[in-house]
């Protein structure tokens, strides 16, 4: 006998199932296994990494939880929604291997975008593109045109784009693609920051 109820286990944040991913050929070329019945979880306040060499199903695996690819066979989950369904997404943030901005907006600018895009506006969209950008460490460059920023800050302002909705799980695909040591020092405890927070 128990004085006490059991507790139900947490919603995993990611969920993963036998997750295949098939891509059919094209012109006479064969079909292609991108990933093969692959499982895990990935449960909410933890940091997760998916490591491999190139072609070996991260970004495939990320675009499949993100309802951008249909799995070929298997299950995924975003906080226990199927990834099929566009509510899955609702509260999730996503920084591109290749983040595309128009370089002709600036820091701030590009924010106040994408915050709209999200549904935010007014005074709580320009606060949190502020409070961003200071995390980020660009309050300095915040009216500078992208078009001039450094690899490193388009990644500090990809990542704060995809915060920009102040959301339950963020995806980040590459975050240390193409910078410089001291680059991913700065985004790898930027990641530490956010985390803790």
């Amino acid at each position: 006998y128990s004085s006490t109820m059991p507790t139900q286990p947490a919603t995993p944040a990611v969920r993963v199932e036998n997750l295949t991913k098939v891509f059919k050929g094209q012109l006479g070329k064969r079909s292609f296994v991108a990933v093969k019945d692959l499982t895990f979880s990935v449960e909410a306040g933890e940091v997760y990494g998916l490591i491999g060499p190139n072609g070996s199903g991260k970004s495939t695996t990320m675009k499949v939880v993100l309802g951008l690819l249909r799995p070929t066979a298997g299950h995924t989950e975003i906080f226990g929604c199927d990834s099929s369904k566009v509510e899955s997404r609702q509260a999730v943030g996503l920084l591109p291997e290749n983040p595309y901005f128009y370089k002709h907006l600036t820091g701030l600018e590009t924010l106040l975008f994408y915050g709209r895009l999200c549904g935010l506006s007014g005074a709580a969209l320009k606060d949190r593109a502020h409070d961003l950008l200071q995390l980020t460490g660009l309050e300095n460059a915040a009216s500078r045109r992208e078009g001039g920023y450094s690899k490193g800050m388009l990644q500090r302002v990809g990542l704060a784009q995809a915060l920009i909705n102040d959301p339950d799980l963020v995806i980040l695909d590459e975050p240390m693609s193409g910078l410089d040591p001291v680059g991913r020092r700065e985004v790898r405890n930027l990641m530490v920051e956010l985390n803790r927070r």
